[in-house]
């Protein structure tokens, strides 16, 4: 395989609201097979590599995907074997950005529509920095959520879909403000950017906005907007009920 493309967009207002429940897994298990004579009685030896990676585009990720995979058995019942690794992933979620520092597919011949997954990523979501494990099988995958400076697992899936933990969530200013975010980036990258594949480090997407949030020095709600100029370097402003305003530039040091 060679210049090959993989195009994937997914709808983020069905998902991606808080409050909304998960997407249920398939109802059946999806299989491949050429029932059909004479289809069903040939016989497959078919080796499968990427010469270069198979770029992947969509409004979630982008990065890329290289294989060596074996195809066998018949028409009726065919069998796949061998990885596929990705290389250089990012996926960009409404409120953070997960880079896979190492992600796998692994086919079994037994199983060949449910691999293994083996995949590591990292995020940084305002001061926190967070790892997510996922190991499994396609159908059955399991995850492992850890971070910096530590909270729940609970905690830690909130900050990264909704970019706000879920007691901060419990105000219903922040979560109209996450749903208000949500609703414009969707807005924006079927109007202005249709039809692109995401960006991950535009100044859009390295824009928050909190409402409703608590001004620990007063007890009182505040808007508080961060704007992330890099890695180490971000940009704050609070605006309170009675219009003040505070800015702040934070450098952030983090330890591994």
């Amino acid at each position: 395989m060679t210049n090959s493309h993989f195009l994937k967009n997914i709808d983020l207002i069905p998902i991606g609201l808080p409050g909304r429940p998960a997407p249920q897994p398939p109802s059946e298990r999806p299989e491949f097979s050429l029932p059909t004579p004479p289809l069903r009685d040939w016989k497959f030896d078919v080796a499968i590599k990427t010469k270069d990676p198979v770029l992947i585009h969509g409004n979630l990720a982008t990065g890329g995907a290289t294989g060596d995979l074996k195809l066998t058995g018949t028409g009726l019942r065919p069998e796949l074997q061998g990885e596929v690794r990705m290389q250089n992933v990012e996926a960009t979620l409404p409120f953070s950005r997960l880079e896979v520092s190492r992600g796998s597919l692994t086919f079994d011949p037994s199983d060949s529509m449910n691999p293994r997954i083996d995949l590591e990523g990292t995020s940084v979501i305002r001061d926190y920095t967070v790892r997510v494990y996922v190991y499994g099988t396609l159908l059955s995958p399991e995850a492992i959520f850890t971070s910096e400076p530590p909270l729940a697992q609970e905690e830690i899936i909130s900050l990264i879909s909704t970019g706000a933990t879920r007691q901060e969530l419990s105000s219903s200013n922040v979560l109209a403000g996450r749903a208000a975010m949500l609703l414009v980036q969707q807005l924006y990258r079927k109007i202005v950017k249709k039809g692109e594949p995401t960006e991950s480090n535009t100044a859009f997407n390295r824009l928050d906005l909190d409402l409703g949030t608590v001004d620990p020095r007063t007890g009182q709600q505040q808007a508080t907007v961060r704007f992330k100029i890099d890695d180490h370097l971000v940009l704050t402003g609070d605006v309170g009920l009675r219009g003040d305003f505070r800015g702040k530039l934070k450098y952030l040091i983090r330890f591994r």
